[in-house]
Parts: structure tokens; C-alpha cells; sequence
């Protein structure tokens, strides 16, 4: 039993044994398939359209009755034979992939048909004479793919005997320790996943493949040791993993090439066609002695004898010749044909019955085939060097037991690296050696790796050269030699006959043995370079060799390069003191100039200590004594002394992170060459260099050579000097030693920092976070010079929360801070971390909106305690000092002179809730007790008794002072800070700053998703300061408003979302008081006029805050001009002329039409609210509805009351006169029994129109509802009536009355009030003021009339 073969195969074999002695006819084949697939992972596909391998039935069985001669079985068979071989070749080839890319995809196989069925073959397959399906032959080229690979098929017009299948597998087979799997290249199949205890040196069979047979066995033709007939294939376990690339089968015996030119043959060995010496029969596969002196290139096999095609010696190069095997042939070795000598490279070589044969070849006049012949025959010799190299040098050393405590040390890890890549390179070179065996015309080397990929083909020969370098610059050898000199002792004749074979010379200095030994593969690729351009100048086109030439070419410099730089390193590291080079050595590490050679000396240097500096590929070493500093190359920045005709002008600085040299060369040739030097080193690491980047930067990776030094490197540095980086680690980006971009820096106390920055501190957007007694602190914002400086977020370890702006680390600026210990909310203006300005702090429920110095309470403000009572006034030292006023929830009022928050002193009056009063002197505290000294005065009967104090509102903070910062960081965001008004340069400034703001947060990619759909919406900037204002530009201008406030990061948008905030923090929570009404009014109406100013920066186009003006569209312009009949009224709405009070409404639609299509009023609501109002809408509303409670629950109550009415008796009530009494479908409603009923059913679409007012959130949208409303009712009743109509108040005041009762809006007053406070004075006028005025009389009718 050859070695590798398992247990598992002995199963499979074991299960094939009761199958071996039965008929092929009585085979099953679902059992078949089955075995296939679990053997070697074949499928067999039931249907494969448009397959030429595939007849168009469905496959079946193989027929279950015996097989004999007759005519009928012979039918039989010819239907079913096609479709299972047919299937089978298919899931064969399907299943299966070259070992590599270059892998001639080849079938070997004798199809198996019943006696006398004899195929007819064809130039491009196998055609039965009886119809049978074509197998068609995959072409010799080099296709990869995945899986296993079954490779050739031939046929011969022979009877069925057998059936031949290779199959090229990937086996990893363990020869004493881990196998390479780990190390497998591309050129090799990864199914291997055979593990073993690691630190083990190890080799691997990586290219292994399979030969399988199966059919009739009588003469041994299966090679399985027996004469048993096989009815399903069988792996020839002789041939496993034997690199078989070509097969050959005759009538009863077969032979096997492999890569390295040896021939197995197995079978009928009658004439002697395969051994001289052996019997008639040979049952295994057995080597040919002749492919053991001569390596085998073509081989084929007749009944009677065999062809060889070898490669034999003559003098300095190597010839071929064709040798004669079997009948009259009486050598072991075969006989020469001797007129074989001079025809250069068979084609093809055939072989046939009776001892026929067949020689085919090209002229070879310009001696291309020749030369042709050369590489393939000392390649092949080559690869057989490589393998007695690979099994009686290095297996010997790896199976060693002295190199077990090798493997943790530099060199042992080097040497096994050599090891594993020294088994890949020699697949490699087996793989091209059956790629050139399968050439036979100088065309067809495109199809080798060689020349049609040699860059990928070098690969591996780049690979072993740097391990092997890597162990010859560390002096590995001769630590090898010393651990494996008495093996190597040991098998002295076998290393001198070794050196033979390799056609080397003997020494006795072992280390020079195995440095030349391992050396070989090397010295190869000079090899491959002159023969290909041999080849190329025999050619007339020699084009396609071309690049192949260049790759060697520069592949052989490279080696020769690098073995100079090894063997210098390794003269240095020996020149050098241990204690020198104890830390410097590294297997990777090579010598590019040191100053021993090129002097360089210290610029104020210690005479003490001499000072030597050497230049490695990846690092800078300055040598002191015994004492050395190691500068990374990716951290190492040249700059030349400039002053010529000085000394300076020999300077060469070199700058490092905390660290700077100047050093001085001899001459200026010595400091041109030390520059150069310095310089492309340090490119050539930075491009082989590999680091995670940081943001977008890019890194450069191996074969992306860089052209010239680049000045931003990605390094990583532990900071070593005192100071406040000291220990800390940074990661990112650098600029002439200093840190610069993006990167980031982890502390000695877990403190992280990641994000931008500049010369050498943080600067820019970033984000620190660290751990406080185990609990983590986290920034994000702006830094300046290490501090915050500018917006940021913080959450700090004792659970508080900040967002807002800092400078020099403290709150400044416009910020929001909640704190978890006092349960409290800040919102509003800081200097130097203290609350300064105006803001607004809640804590929980009590609310205080004034202004701030220092921390504490001081200037005009205002403040809603617990209780419910409101106070008013100017505050000192957080205490209520002066004129102030307080207001209590049951309406009681105090103005007059405080002394503290709760204490009043001095003149002052006392208003209670039923109207009396008290004017005097009042002393005390409005907790304890209150002395009062006055005139008591009781309220008039008609007298209001609810009326504000003369002071209320005039002791608070002036509106147009609230949120200052913020309306400034807004500006100086825009570039325009200060309170000028903006002009032209301001406008470009800001769109500058705007622009610039969107492609830094494309650059950092921030808050992905929805910033980048913000960003691709807003980077476009609209037109802007243009000469005059048109319909069209500012409804563009509108649109890019509203897209603007719905992004958090354009400063428009911003600034809305934190006036949003602290409007929402003032007017909203617990704390809130129906006394905030006023306030929060004027303070929407300054908010609005000063954020209108903002967008006047970007749009100065936009009309002062004058007057409203109104925009026409250019149609509209046109139609003015032309006729005078068309004027636009104070509601912004076209009309004509003669459409007043008494005369017919118009319909909405013409309405609608003009307004939203000609023209329209511009003033600062009318463009600001739509934006801002449906923010702060919610509390606004809360605060009309509290103020309004009483009388919208009055007005509520009747309202229910008048709805309980059915609408014949509402509108009887309501003074409806009856031609205005109409139903839904158009019907009038008649006092009778059935009309009585009808509920909800008159006006229908005016109440559901009417209902949708409290559903729009500014006042312009609520008068346009109601203007629709009123349009409604005038179309139901034009349609309803005949006779021409003209509106008048007495008619339409009753039936709008009986409209709004039925909408049953909840909060009507409260609509009301909303409505008249904020809308527009030029609203009040026209059409909308007079249906307004009529919405407010039937809301007061209401509540006045008298109930049912």
C-alpha cells in the first residue's frame, strides 16, 4: 500500500468489492453516481439543455438485464449508453478545476463500450459509429476553476477493456510535523484542513493528484493488483500523489507520465512493452528504468510496444530522441531510433496494433523547436534537481529533533518560512514543466505561465527569495549548519552526490554547500531569461515574449540586488558588537549605507562617545557608543541646509516625532548621494508601508510605488519625553513630525482622542472620552490648541449633559446644560463657565427667564414658582430688588417695592382677584405676613374686575436681548458677525462659508444617511442677490429655506433648531403659566423678525422689513400692463374691480388660480412661519388655551347645547331664512314630520372645510381655510338658487353662524385670539378681515345667545 493512502479510501474500496465480480450491464446507476459524488464530489446533472454531451431524454438506469450479443441488446444499450455516459462525463467535468491557472485540462480514459462497438474518432471528440453522443475533448489550454479537476479522454478503436480517470486533487500530506496549509498560494486548491500541534517544521506534497479505472481487468489493465473487472472507478493507489499529467492506454496496458518525467506502466506485458525483465503481466503501476535516467517529455503506447520521447546529455546541452519499447527490442532501456536524432520535437507520436507507429514534426529550420526542446528538457531536469534537494537535504533537517528549540527564535522562524516557500516554488516549477511538456509549437507559449503570466509566476520565486535572503542577511546558515552538521555528516555521500547531480562543485565548507544548494532556484530565473530570449530571436514575431522578458529581467536585478543587500547586512551585523545589534536585528531588516562607508557626522556631537549612523530599508539608527536610537523611516522627514558657502550648506536635518539630528557630510558629492539615499529609502518603505488608515486618507500598499517622498505619512508613535503626552500612544496622520489630520491618541489612563489635528495639538473636530472613577466622560466638538473651542457636546462622569459653545475649555457662548444632581435645565448665555446673559434655568418646575452674571440672578427678569404665582422685576444677588410685581394663581397682584424674592418694602398697591384694592405701605413677607399701611378701596360695579398690572411686561427682559449668542454665532458662522446690515461681499462671504461647511462634512462623512441626503439636496446654491425680486425666485427661495431648516448642520437650519430648543425650554413643561402668553408672543415676533435678518445675509434680494411689498410673476406683469382691470388687494389675492361685499363671491378656484400662480405679499411671517411655526406651535397653542379657559368652556358648553338641535330647529333659531335652508343632495328642508329628522346634513363640505382649522399651524393657512370655507357656501347656494343672488350681511351672517356651531371647533377662542395676535396688520383689511371679523362675531354670538 503506497504511502498516503488512508483508511478511508480502503473503505471505499471495501464497498466496491461486492460490486467488483458483477456483470457492467447489472450496475445501478444511482449507486454510481452516489459513490462519484462522495469519492471525488462528481454530481451527475438529470438534464442538460443545449449540452452536446446530452441526448434531449431524460438519463435513466444502465438496463438491469444481462448483456449479451443480440441484436436487441445492442439497441438497448445504444439508447441508454449515451445518456449515462453522457451525464457522467458532464458532472465530471462540471465538478471539477485545474490544479492551476495553468493546468492543460486533459481526460485520459478508454470509453467503455461493448464488444465490437467500435468508436469513430474525430478531430475534436469521440463519435460512435452507432450514433452515440460526442464527447467532446475540453481544449489544451490553461482554464481555472473550482473544485476538483478530472482531467483528458482518449479513445482508441479498441474493444471495451477499461476506462481510465485523473483526477488532480489538492492533498496535503504531513511529513513530520504542521502542514503548509496556511501557505498555500494561489496556484493551489484550498481544501486541505488537515491541522497539527504548531511550532513544527513541516513539508507538503501541495500539487497531488489521482488516477482512476475502472471496466474490464483480466489482463491487470486497471493497476489495482488484481484481474478483477471494476464496474465503477477506483483510484489506482499506486499513482496517488505521483503528479500524473498524461495517461495512455492501449488494448490491455496503460502507461502514467509525471511532472517529473518518470513513466509508470501497468498491464499486458506480453512483448515486453513496459519492463524487459519482468513477466507478462504487470498488476501495479511500475516505473519505466529508463524515465529514471532520461526524463520522459511524450509518450504513447500501441498493443505491442511503446514510443518514448526523452531528453538525453550531449556535451553542454541536451538533445532528444525517441526510444523503442517491446517486440525485437532486447534492452531493458529501450532501443534508440536512431533517424529520431534530427527531427527536432514531435508533434505527435502514435502508436498502433501489429507494431505500427507514427512520428510527427515541424521543420525546424530557424531552430525555434530546437531551442524549444532545450527549456522543456532542463526544465524538467531542473525540477528533478529541486525534488532530490527537497527530499535528501531539507526533509532530513525538518524531521532533525535539533531543531525543535529553534522554531520561537528569529532565525527559526525565518528558516521554516524558507522551508514552506521553498515545497510552493517547487509545485510551481512541476506546474510549468507539464505546461511546456504540452507544447508543441512556439504559439502555444502564451498558454504557459512562464510567458502568459510570468509576473504571477515569479510570484513564488520572490517570495522564497526574501525568506531566504531574510535567513542569509541574519547569518542563518551557519547557526543551521551547526544544528544539522552531524546529519549532514552523516550523509556525506549523499550530499557529494547531490552536488554531482546539480552539476555543482564539492567543498567541504558546508555552509557554503547548502547556501549554493538553496541558491539554486534562484540562479533559475537567469536561466529562464536567456532561453526565452533565445527563443525570441528564432522567432519572426517574437512580440509575445516580450513582456515575459521584461518581468525576468527585472525579477533577475531584483534577486541580485537583494542578495547583496543580505550579504552586506549580514558583514555589518558581524562587524558590529553584540550589544550593538542585540536589539537592531530582524530578519527583514537590510543594510543600505552606514557612515563607515559614506562618512556622516553629528553636528555638535559629544567628543566623548564616536557617533556611527546607519540607514536601513525601514529604519534610521544613530549609534553612540554601545547605545543606539532607532527613528522609523515612516516617521523620518529630510530637509537639505540651503546657505551655499557655508558649512550650512553641508547640513542634512532630519526630523523626527520629539527628536530632530543635523548632521554633517565631507563634501557635497557625499551629501548629494546621502540625500538621495535617505530619500528614496524612505519612499521605498512608505510604499510598502501599511497602517489603518484615517478618514479618507489613502494608504499606500506594496507594488503602488510612490514617486516622490510624500510629506503626510499615517505612523504610529508612544510619546517618550516628559509632558502631557508622555506614554501616550498616536495613530494617524503626521506632517514633518509633528501630528497633523486625522488620527488618534490613547493615554496611560485609558483617556482616548480621536479626530483632527494641527502641527503637532489637537485642533478641529474630534471626540475625547475617559473614565472617572469608572464611569465614562465623553466630548465632541472643536478643539483649539488641546481645548474645546467652539460647539460641542458633552456628557461628563457625574451624569451632567452640555451642549453649546466653549472657548479655552469653559462654557461660552450660547449652551445648554442639564444637571443630574439639582435635576435642572439651563438654557441660555455663558462667559468664562459661569451663566452670564440671558437664559432660562428650570428646575424642577420653577422657571426663571431673566438675565444672569457670574452664576447668580441678576438684571431685569422673570419667574414662575411652584406655587403658581409670577413675579416680576429687576433681581440682585439672586433676590428681587426695587419696583417689582408678583401675581398669584387666584389673581391677586402685588406691585410696588421688594426687598427680597417673597419680601415687600415701600409704596406699593394690591389689587385682589374681586377687583378691591389696597394703595399704601406694605412691609413684611408674603410667606410670614405683611404689615399694611393705605387706603382700601372697594371695585365698581362696572368695573373690570380681571386687568393686567400697569407693570406686567415692563420689568422683563427687553425680547430683542433674548438669545443674543446665538443670533451671533449664527452670523460669525455665515462670516458676518456684528449688527450691520449685511451687504453684497457679506452675501458672497456667507455662501463661501456655506460651501465650504458642506465639503468638510462630506469629507468626514458625518451622521452618514441622513446628513448625506441634506448634503446632496443643499450642496447646489441657488441663485441669490440678484437686482430684483420675481414670483419665481422667491418661491426657489422658499424651497431652499424649507430644505435648509430641515438640516441640523446649514446654519439656517441650526440656528432654528436651537431657537426651537430654547423657545420650547421658556414656554413648555411643568412650569408653565398662563401669564407666559404675552411674553411668549413678542418673543415669537422677535425671534422671527431677527431670523429674517439671518436670511437677508444669503438673500439680500428679500425686502426690508418696511412694509409688506408684493412679487408679480412675469405673466402677470404682462397681463397688468395690458389691461387695467386687475389690481392686487391688501390680502395679496387678484381680484377684479367690481367684486365687493354686495356682490358675488368669486369661486375658490379662480382665488387659488391667481394666488398661487401671479403674485404674492412678502413680509416676514409670511415667509418665516411656515418654517418655524409648526415647531413651536404646541406650546404656543397651550399657552392661548390656558389664558383662554374659562370662556372656551363657556363657549364649548353652548356649543353642545346647539348641537343636540336637529338642523330644521337650528336654523329656525339661528334667523336662517328658508331659501338657505339645503340639505346635502340640493334639497331645501319643509317643515314636515320627515324633515324634522335630518341632523348634520345642511352645508356639509363648508362645516368639514370649516373643521380643518385647527389642523394648520399659522395664521395665513387658518384665514385661507376660512376664506375656502365662506367660498363654499356661496357655491352650494348658487347652485341651489335659480334666480340671480346677491350676498348680504343679514343673509350670510346666520347661515356661517349656523357653519361654525356645527364644526364644533373645541378651542375656538383660542384659534381666535392665535390668529388676531400674529397674523399680518395688511391682513385685517379686504375680503380676509372681513371674514375674519364676521369668524370673531359669531364666536362672541355664541357665547351670548340665548340657549334653546
Amino acid at each position: 500500500m503506497p504511502k498516503g493512502y488512508d483508511t478511508k479510501r480502503q473503505e471505499k474500496d471495501k464497498f466496491l468489492s461486492p460490486l467488483a465480480h458483477s456483470h457492467f450491464s447489472n450496475v445501478n446507476q444511482e449507486e454510481a453516481e452516489q459513490w462519484l459524488k462522495d469519492r471525488i464530489g462528481a454530481t451527475f446533472p438529470h438534464k442538460e439543455s443545449g449540452n452536446s454531451l446530452l441526448s434531449n431524454s431524460e438519463p435513466t438506469d444502465m438496463p438491469a438485464e444481462s448483456v449479451d450479443s443480440t441484436a436487441d441488446s445492442k439497441v438497448k444499450v445504444k439508447e441508454k449508453l449515451p445518456q449515462y455516459m453522457g451525464s457522467m462525463w458532464n458532472s465530471i467535468t462540471k465538478s471539477s478545476s485545474a490544479v492551476t491557472s495553468a493546468v492543460h485540462t486533459h481526460l485520459v480514459s478508454k470509453i467503455p463500450l461493448l464488444d465490437k462497438l467500435k468508436p469513430q474518432v474525430s478531430a475534436n471528440g469521440v463519435v460512435d459509429d452507432m450514433g452515440l453522443t460526442p464527447i467532446v475533448l475540453p481544449p489544451q489550454t490553461g482554464e481555472a476553476s473550482s473544485g476538483n479537476k478530472c482531467n483528458t479522454l482518449e479513445t482508441r478503436e479498441d474493444n471495451y477493456q477499461m476506462s481510465l480517470l485523473k483526477a488532480a486533487t489538492s492533498q496535503c500530506i504531513k511529513k513530520g510535523g504542521l502542514p503548509l496549509a496556511s501557505s498555500l498560494s494561489e496556484s493551489q486548491l484550498a481544501t486541505s484542513s488537515l491541522t497539527a500541534p504548531q511550532q513544527e517544521f513541516s513539508s507538503s506534497a501541495c500539487i497531488g493528484t489521482e488516477v482512476w479505472s475502472w471496466g474490464g481487468g483480466e489482463h491487470g489493465q486497471l493497476g489495482h493488483g488484481d484481474t478483477l473487472d471494476r464496474p465503477h472507478p477506483c483510484l489506482v493507489s499506486s499513482l496517488l500523489d505521483l503528479q500524473v499529467y498524461r495517461v495512455h492506454c492501449s488494448l490491455h496496458s496503460a502507461l502514467a507520465l509525471t511532472t517529473d518525467g518518470k513513466v509508470y506502466g501497468w498491464g499486458d506485458n506480453t512483448h515486453k512493452q513496459l519492463l524487459y525483465k519482468a513477466g507478462p503481466v504487470l498488476l501495479q503501476a511500475t516505473v519505466l528504468p529508463i524515465s529514471v535516467k532520461l526524463p520522459v517529455t511524450n509518450l504513447t503506447i500501441g498493443h505491442e510496444h511503446t514510443l518514448l520521447r526523452v531528453i538525453y546529455p550531449v556535451g553542454a546541452v541536451s538533445k532528444g530522441g525517441v526510444f523503442w519499447m517491446g517486440s525485437n527490442c532486447l534492452n531493458e532501456l529501450g532501443t534508440r531510433l536512431q533517424f529520431t536524432n534530427n527531427l527536432g520535437h514531435p508533434l505527435c507520436m502514435g502508436a498502433g496494433p501489429n507494431s505500427i507507429s507514427s512520428l510527427s514534426t515541424l521543420n525546424d529550420e530557424n531552430g525555434v523547436h530546437t531551442e524549444l526542446s532545450q527549456l522543456i528538457a532542463s526544465e524538467i531536469q531542473f525540477y528533478r534537481v529541486l525534488l532530490d534537494i527537497q527530499s535528501e537535504l531539507v526533509e532530513p533537517i525538518i524531521q532533525s529533533d535539533n531543531m525543535t528549540d529553534m522554531l520561537d527564535s528569529p532565525i527559526g522562524e525565518a528558516l521554516q518560512h524558507m522551508f514552506e516557500n521553498l515545497f510552493i516554488l517547487v509545485d510551481s516549477i512541476g506546474v510549468n514543466c507539464q505546461e511546456l511538456s504540452g507544447v508543441s509549437d512556439a504559439s502555444e507559449l502564451r498558454n504557459v505561465s512562464l510567458v502568459g503570466n510570468c509576473r504571477s509566476y515569479m510570484t513564488s520565486f520572490s517570495v522564497y527569495a526574501t525568506h531566504f535572503h531574510n535567513l542569509l542577511a541574519m547569518n542563518g546558515l551557519s547557526k543551521l549548519v551547526e544544528r544539522v552538521k552531524p546529519i549532514l555528516l552523516r550523509n556525506g555521500s549523499t550530499l557529494t552526490s547531490l552536488l554531482e547531480r546539480c552539476q555543482l562543485e564539492f567543498t567541504e565548507d558546508l555552509v557554503v554547500t547548502i547556501s549554493v544548494l538553496l541558491q539554486l532556484p534562484l540562479r533559475r530565473v537567469s536561466e529562464y531569461h536567456d532561453a526565452v530570449e533565445r527563443i525570441q530571436l528564432q522567432l519572426e514575431d517574437g512580440s509575445m515574449l516580450v513582456s515575459s522578458l521584461n518581468c525576468l529581467e527585472k525579477e533577475k536585478l531584483h534577486l541580485s540586488a537583494q542578495f547583496n543587500l543580505a550579504e552586506s547586512t549580514r558583514i555589518f551585523w558581524e562587524n558590529w558588537p553584540t550589544a550593538v545589534t542585540e536589539g537592531l536585528k530582524e530578519s527583514h531588516r537590510r543594510l543600505v549605507r552606514e557612515s563607515q562607508t559614506l562618512p556622516l557626522s553629528l553636528l555638535g556631537g559629544s567628543k566623548l562617545y564616536k557617533n556611527s549612523f546607519a540607514l536601513f530599508n525601514d529604519v534610521f539608527v544613530h549609534i553612540q557608543g554601545q547605545v543606539h536610537k532607532i527613528y522609523p523611516l515612516e516617521k523620518l522627514w529630510i530637509e537639505s541646509g540651503t546657505s551655499k558657502g557655508t558649512l550650512h550648506e553641508l547640513e542634512i536635518h532630519l526630523i523626527m516625532p520629539e527628536a530632530s539630528l543635523t548632521l554633517l557630510a565631507s563634501n557635497t558629492a557625499e551629501k548629494a548621494e546621502w540625500m538621495w539615499v535617505l530619500s528614496q529609502t524612505v519612499t521605498n518603505w512608505l510604499s510598502s508601508y501599511k497602517l489603518e488608515p484615517f478618514g479618507h486618507h489613502p494608504v499606500n500598499h506594496r507594488g503602488n510605488m510612490l514617486r516622490t517622498t510624500p510629506a503626510h505619512r499615517v505612523a504610529t508613535h508612544m510619546f517618550y519625553k516628559s509632558g502631557p503626552l508622555q506614554g501616550a500612544v498616536y495613530k494617524g496622520m503626521w506632517l514633518k513630525g509633528k501630528m497633523h489630520g486625522d488620527g488618534q491618541i490613547m493615554w496611560a489612563d485609558g483617556k482616548v482622542y480621536t479626530g483632527q489635528f494641527s502641527d503637532g495639538v489637537i485642533k478641529g473636530y474630534g471626540k475625547m472620552v475617559s473614565k472617572i472613577d469608572g464611569k465614562v466622560e465623553s466630548i465632541e466638538g472643536h478643539w483649539i490648541n488641546g481645548k474645546l473651542h467652539g460647539f460641542a457636546k458633552a456628557r461628563y462622569a457625574n451624569g451632567d449633559f452640555y451642549t453649546g459653545f466653549y472657548k479655552d475649555h469653559q462654557f461660552n457662548g450660547h449652551g445648554v446644560l442639564k444637571q443630574k444632581s439639582t435635576s435642572s435645565v439651563y438654557i441660555g448665555e455663558w462667559k468664562n463657565g459661569r451663566k452670564h446673559g440671558y437664559g432660562v434655568l428650570d428646575i424642577k418646575g420653577e422657571k426663571y427667564l431673566g438675565q444672569w452674571c457670574r452664576d447668580t440672578k441678576q438684571g431685569p427678569a422673570l419667574q414662575i414658582t411652584l406655587d403658581g404665582s409670577y413675579m416680576e422685576g429687576t433681581f440682585h444677588n439672586n433676590k428681587l430688588i426695587g419696583q417689582g410685581l408678583i401675581m398669584t394663581s387666584d389673581d391677586t397682584y402685588y406691585e410696588g417695592n421688594f426687598t427680597g424674592l417673597n419680601e415687600v418694602n415701600g409704596r406699593g398697591v394690591m389689587m385682589m382677584s374681586t377687583g378691591d384694592s389696597i394703595t399704601g405701605t406694605f412691609d413684611g413677607s408674603w410667606a410670614t405676613g405683611i404689615k399694611v399701611t393705605g387706603v382700601y378701596s372697594k371695585a365698581s360695579p362696572t368695573e373690570d374686575t380681571v386687568r393686567l398690572p400697569q407693570l406686567f411686561g415692563k420689568l422683563s427682559t427687553d425680547h430683542d436681548l433674548k438669545w443674543v449668542e446665538l443670533f451671533h454665532h449664527s452670523k460669525v458662522a455665515l462670516g458676518c458677525a456684528g449688527d450691520k446690515a449685511a451687504t453684497e461681499e457679506d452675501c458672497e462671504k456667507a455662501w463661501e462659508k456655506v460651501a465650504v461647511l458642506f465639503a468638510s462634512l462630506r469629507s468626514r462623512n458625518a451622521n452618514q444617511v441622513k446628513k448625506k441626503f441634506y448634503a446632496e439636496q443643499l450642496e447646489k446654491i441657488p441663485l441669490h442677490n440678484l437686482p430684483s425680486m420675481s414670483l419665481e425666485h422667491y418661491r426657489s427661495i422658499r424651497q431652499y429655506l424649507l430644505k435648509a431648516c430641515e438640516c441640523d448642520f446649514h446654519p439656517l437650519g441650526l440656528l432654528l433648531s436651537n431657537l426651537v430648543d430654547v423657545y420650547r425650554t421658556s414656554y413648555s413643561g411643568t412650569g408653565t403659566h398662563p401669564r407666559l402668553l404675552t411674553h411668549a408672543r413678542e418673543e415669537l415676533m422677535s425671534i422671527t423678525h431677527r431670523y429674517y435678518d439671518v436670511i437677508r445675509i444669503l438673500f439680500p434680494e428679500l425686502p426690508a422689513e418696511c412694509s409688506p411689498q408684493k412679487i408679480l410673476s412675469k405673466s402677470c406683469l404682462e397681463l397688468t400692463n395690458s389691461s387695467g382691470d386687475l389690481e392686487v388687494t391688501t390680502s395679496g389675492h387678484m381680484t377684479n374691480n367690481n367684486i365687493a361685499l354686495g356682490s358675488e363671491i368669486p369661486q375658490s378656484a379662480e382665488i387659488e388660480d391667481k394666488n398661487t400662480e401671479d403674485c404674492e405679499i412678502i413680509t416676514p411671517t409670511l415667509l418665516i412661519f411656515p418654517l418655524l411655526m409648526p415647531k413651536v406651535y404646541e406650546p404656543l397653542f397651550h399657552l392661548y388655551a390656558l389664558q383662554n379657559e374659562a370662556a372656551d368652556e363657556k363657549y364649548w358648553s353652548r356649543v353642545q347645547r346647539f348641537n343636540k338641535q336637529c338642523d330644521l330647529t337650528l336654523l329656525s333659531y339661528l334667523g336662517v331664512p328658508e331659501k338657505f335652508w339645503i340639505i346635502k343632495e340640493g334639497n331645501s328642508l319643509d317643515a314636515d314630520l320627515n324633515s324634522m329628522s335630518i341632523k348634520n346634513g345642511c352645508y356639509v363640505e363648508a362645516i368639514e372645510i370649516l373643521q380643518r382649522l385647527s389642523t394648520y399651524l399659522t395664521p395665513a393657512e387658518k384665514l385661507q381655510s376660512l376664506q375656502l370655507t365662506f367660498d363654499k357656501i356661496n357655491t352650494v347656494v348658487k347652485n341651489h338658487l335659480t334666480e340671480k343672488f346677491v350676498w348680504s350681511m343679514d343673509d350670510l351672517f346666520p347661515v356661517f353662524l349656523f357653519v361654525v356651531i356645527r364644526s364644533r371647533l373645541r378651542y375656538l377662542g383660542s384659534e381666535i385670539q392665535l390668529m388676531d395676535d400674529l397674523m399680518d396688520d395688511h391682513l385685517e383689511y379686504g375680503e380676509l378681515g372681513l371674514m375674519f371679523t364676521t369668524l370673531k362675531a359669531c364666536h362672541l354670538q355664541i357665547q351670548t345667545e340665548k340657549l334653546l
